[in-house]
């Protein structure tokens, strides 16, 4: 009988603790931060390559500018997007991109999305490649900073 006392409480206190550790913490990723030497060029660059639009610009100063785009062919659909909007901000001139991939998209086609990259003034880094069940490839926009591209499955 003790026994099954203690099978039951472990039981109960295992399911009551089930759902606290569940729980979502409260953070969630707001945008990403895409740094460019010339944010209009860098901006337009994502726009054509893979299919986003600009929903702000909350500064647009000569020295300063923060683009704000996200998924969709218009910003009317950009701007109702649930996806996580990437900010491109100016970079100092004078400052490398960052030695890698900081922007990690994921694509339903792997081959169309680097030629998109191409044909919007980007490159191919490296080529389909796979790890972990997952295929992705290395990209660069025009700015020279990497995108790693993954399939999405």
């Amino acid at each position: 009988m003790r026994l099954l006392t203690t099978a039951l409480a472990a039981l109960v206190l295992g399911g009551a603790a089930a759902p606290v550790l569940a729980q979502e913490s409260g953070v969630t990723v707001r945008d990403v931060r895409v740094l460019a030497t010339d944010p209009d060029a860098v901006a337009a660059f994502y726009e054509k390559a893979f299919g986003m639009s600009e929903t702000e610009r909350p500064m647009n100063r000569p020295t300063f500018k923060e683009i704000i785009i996200n998924s969709g062919s218009t910003p009317e659909i950009a701007k109702k997007a649930t996806s996580t909007p990437i900010v491109i901000a100016t970079r100092p001139k004078d400052s490398a991109p960052a030695p890698m991939a900081l922007l990690i998209l994921q694509v339903p086609n792997l081959e169309k999305a680097i030629d998109s990259v191409k044909a919007a003034g980007g490159a191919l880094v490296r080529g389909v490649a796979q790890a972990a069940n997952v295929s992705y490839a290395m990209v660069k926009d025009p700015d020279g900073n990497q995108i790693e591209i993954i399939l999405k499955p």
